[in-house]
């Protein structure tokens, strides 16, 4: 099984669609999981895989009208082997079209493909801390062959020991890190239990029998980072996670997309034996 997940970027100029789905059709993949669809761009999407399995979150959704400002993106799932797409409002977060989730069927019956966005900590405060909270606790009492992919919009920071900086967390001048959030939120959540929200996906994962493929596969000496701030900083904040049981064939990022300006998000690809 080989299987991309991108962050779009929210495009929808038909040419950069084009381009994208041209991308994703060269890859090779089986399945393909997009963050950062809008109403208009998963119509294209829907159109050039219209040979494939497809779903989206706005297809599942309760109430369209609310999927507007802060709630306008939602998750794609492009599949070419049989599935049955997964209630949405089983995990409680706040922005349920933000997780989309299948089970396979046939030959792959019984796993779960889970795509996610997180939303950003900058602009949603507490909605990002309670969406890795909701999610973790949903994840540790489902005990199902899955793979969970998509833009987690963390970690702040990977050092070369393995060790993670979150957003909730700050590095003095001194190098010392201390729990620390952005002093807007203060009112809404503590350091600390930002910081162990995104800890609870991104570090304890093996918690809820998942592992990071491009990390198991390549150690913690790659800093690939998947999203660049304006300054130049890379964070590697696109990911997949598998169960501990899969076989990792290959896992990279393919960068070329992002420095082309089809999203300014690379991609992460990955190959399992299931």
């Amino acid at each position: 099984m080989k299987i991309v997940s991108w962050n779009t970027n929210s495009r929808t100029n038909e040419e950069t669609l084009q381009d994208q789905c041209k991308f994703l059709l060269s890859l090779g993949c089986n399945i393909i999981c997009l963050q950062e669809i809008t109403l208009k761009s998963q119509d294209f999407f829907k159109e050039a895989f219209r040979d494939w399995k497809i779903i989206s979150s706005f297809d599942l959704s309760n109430d369209l009208n609310l999927l507007e400002r802060k709630r306008k993106y939602g998750e794609l799932i492009i599949s070419q082997h049989a599935f049955k797409p997964l209630d949405p409002y089983r995990i409680n977060i706040p922005f349920p079209e933000r997780v989309l989730s299948i089970k396979l069927q046939e030959e792959r019956e019984g796993v779960e493909i889970y795509t996610t966005h997180v939303p950003p900590g900058s602009s949603n405060g507490v909605i990002k801390v309670e969406h890795y909270e909701g999610l973790y606790a949903y994840l540790k009492t489902n005990k199902s062959q899955k793979i969970l992919t998509g833009d987690f919009n963390s970690p702040k920071t990977e050092l070369a020991n393995g060790k993670i900086i979150t957003w909730g967390q700050k590095v003095n001048a001194n190098g010392k890190v201390r729990i620390a959030i952005n002093p807007k939120w203060k009112h809404q959540c503590s350091g600390e239990r930002w910081d162990s929200a995104e800890r609870s996906i991104i570090e304890y994962h093996d918690q809820i029998n998942l592992k990071d493929a491009f990390r198991a596969l390549n150690g913690y000496a790659d800093d690939s980072g998947s999203w660049f701030t304006n300054k130049g900083v890379g964070r590697r904040y696109d990911h997949i996670l598998c169960s501990n049981n899969f076989h990792i064939k290959s896992c990279s990022y393919k960068h070329e997309p992002r420095l082309t300006k089809l999203s300014d998000h690379s991609p992460i690809i990955a190959e399992f034996q299931i």
